[in-house]
């Protein structure tokens, strides 16, 4: 696909969004093709030298769960447009959260959206040393097969230090942030990781963190429900009408997610292992996940 920017400055656009990062249009060029632009807030962004460095790095960043950063502009009087594909079926959260009553979501695809969204992180930790820091649901986007693109990766590097510690205050706004933000202000793998537990508990409960459940957050409402042995009431009522062929996988995926969130760092699992487990409670996902490296089903499925 090529553009010119004049193409992109003509294409007809409609919000999607707005972030702490900037607004994100749906751009649609004369030939009809469609891509995602975000303009950055202006007066955020590092210099232009140390911008061009590092939004030239993320652009060679290519993953089957990760949203490709294909074209980047800087205009004269210093805005800022990066364009990513875009993702027909939107967020993770207007997806689970959004849908009307006819569209119930089963268990394979959220728990295909889960390995995904685990195998884009795994490899931002391990082969391009990226800390996402504002891991949401709002930050999953899904393409037309559902499968889970990370977005909004690396754009840390792109931002000010005073950018930075806002975001990481707003994901702790949503119900995302690790408890432990609150006076480090420092992003390492492990508050990935708890974001990435808090998704998976929203996969299984159809609960949005955002929502205040008696004034607790989502994994504190799921920690005290599981303590009650009242288990089957945190699932999304939806999963448990196949609970008999399901349950253990649902049981399974829960002791994990809660994992991932427990309130000690030292006690999460990186992510490694996330997916990992994830792949052994489910192993056929994998194999349809669109990526490549993913296990084959076993014999036993």
């Amino acid at each position: 696909m090529t553009f010119t920017a004049d193409d992109l400055l003509c294409a007809t656009a409609e919000i999607m969004g707005k972030s702490t990062y900037g607004t994100v249009y749906k751009a649609t060029l004369e030939d009809g093709s469609q891509v995602a632009v975000k303009r950055l807030r202006e007066k955020i962004t590092k210099g232009q030298r140390e911008f061009e460095t590092e939004v030239n790095l993320l652009g060679k960043i290519r993953h089957p769960n990760l949203l490709a950063l294909r074209a980047y502009y800087m205009g004269p009087k210093g805005e800022k447009l990066l364009v990513f594909d875009y993702m027909p079926k939107g967020s993770l959260a207007s997806f689970l959260h959004a849908r009307g009553p006819d569209t119930p979501i089963d268990w394979p695809t959220r728990m295909r959206i889960a390995q995904g969204t685990a195998r884009g992180l795994l490899y931002l930790h391990t082969q391009v040393n990226i800390i996402h820091g504002n891991l949401t649901s709002s930050n999953v986007l899904l393409d037309e097969l559902t499968i889970a693109k990370i977005s909004d990766y690396g754009l840390s590097r792109l931002m000010t230090a005073a950018a930075n510690s806002n975001v990481i205050a707003t994901a702790g706004a949503l119900g995302y942030r690790a408890p432990e933000l609150s006076k480090l202000k420092k992003v390492n793998t492990k508050t990935d990781v708890y974001s990435l537990g808090v998704i998976i508990l929203e996969l299984l409960t159809g609960k949005s963190p955002g929502e205040a459940m008696h004034g607790v957050d989502l994994p504190q409402w799921v920690a005290s429900i599981v303590k009650e042995e009242w288990t089957n009431e945190v699932f999304d009522l939806e999963l448990m009408r196949d609970a008999s062929t399901i349950g253990d996988e649902l049981l399974n995926t829960l002791k994990l997610a809660l994992h991932c969130v427990d309130p000690s760092p030292a006690a999460r699992p990186e992510v490694q292992q996330v997916l990992q487990q994830l792949e052994e409670i489910r192993p056929e996902t994998s194999a349809s996940s669109g990526d490549d490296g993913g296990a084959a089903p076993s014999a036993s499925d």
